[in-house]
């Protein structure tokens, strides 16, 4: 591992290819006819497999990763991915993924725990995440080199992950209404998701703020919450989320009519 990634170093500083290569064979004792096969990007070391696809699917998979993801790095060669939901959710998300790796991905069902779970093995996501993880600002600016549909798709990986559709009934109201809530306890993810919002879709979204139990030492809860009726249609109209379900559907409708 230490070798191919000094090796893509150089290559990357522009030192020419037999001169890396010498370097490397020398160093490490690897065969030259591997090291021309990693410099030629024909074949990687099996702990740097896994490529990804810069398209607007992996803004799903980001988003989606930032509500309901985590790393896990086991011995050298293993880069995990994990998310874990509900078959709906975690079927989209291997969708997505497949369609920005060359690797077709599925959800499984843990039965003893009685949840879905995608995991997936590839480098350079685990990589591109944990970064994306560490500086969102990276994140942030690579939004914005993308087209609208990227950051569309991030918003909607986001919600399905941590949004929620809320049923708010009332006794003054017959028709009762629909308030979309999106929970998290990273502050900064939460702003994030309000500027995309308001910058192309045009919806406003207020935050509330649920203090932690300090019995149970958890952490701050932050929701931002989007309530007029012109932003959640604007909202359903962009983006199509597992999060409203059938049973769902009929309350949307009628207060949308309303």
């Amino acid at each position: 591992m230490k070798a191919f990634d000094l090796l893509q170093g150089l290559k990357r500083n522009n030192i020419s290819r037999k001169i890396a290569i010498d370097e490397i064979n020398v160093g490490f004792g690897i065969p030259v006819g591997t090291l021309y096969d990693w410099y030629r990007n024909k074949c990687n070391p099996y702990g740097r497999r896994g490529e990804i696809i810069y398209n607007s699917e992996l803004f799903y998979v980001i988003g989606a990763l930032l509500g309901d993801g985590c790393l896990y790095n086991w011995k050298t060669t293993n880069y995990y991915l994990i998310l874990v939901g509900d078959r709906e959710f975690t079927s989209k998300y291997a969708e997505m993924l497949t369609r920005c790796t060359y690797k077709r991905t599925k959800a499984y069902i843990n039965r003893s725990k009685n949840i879905w779970f995608v995991r997936s093995n590839n480098f350079k996501l685990y990589s591109l995440f944990k970064k994306v993880r560490e500086d969102l600002s990276y994140l942030e600016q690579s939004i914005k080199q993308n087209d609208s549909r990227s950051a569309l798709l991030f918003i909607e990986g986001f919600f399905d992950a941590e949004g929620c559709v809320k049923i708010i009934r009332e006794r003054i109201r017959k028709i009762p209404k629909i308030c979309l809530d999106i929970t998290n306890t990273n502050f900064e993810i939460l702003e994030l998701v309000r500027k995309l919002l308001q910058e192309k879709l045009h919806i406003e979204a207020r935050y509330s703020i649920q203090r932690p139990d300090p019995t149970k030492n958890k952490k701050t809860a932050y929701h931002l919450r989007i309530y007029r009726k012109e932003y959640v249609r604007g909202f359903f109209e962009n983006i199509d989320t597992v999060k409203l379900k059938p049973r769902k559907i009929s309350y949307l409708r009628n207060w949308l009519r309303d």
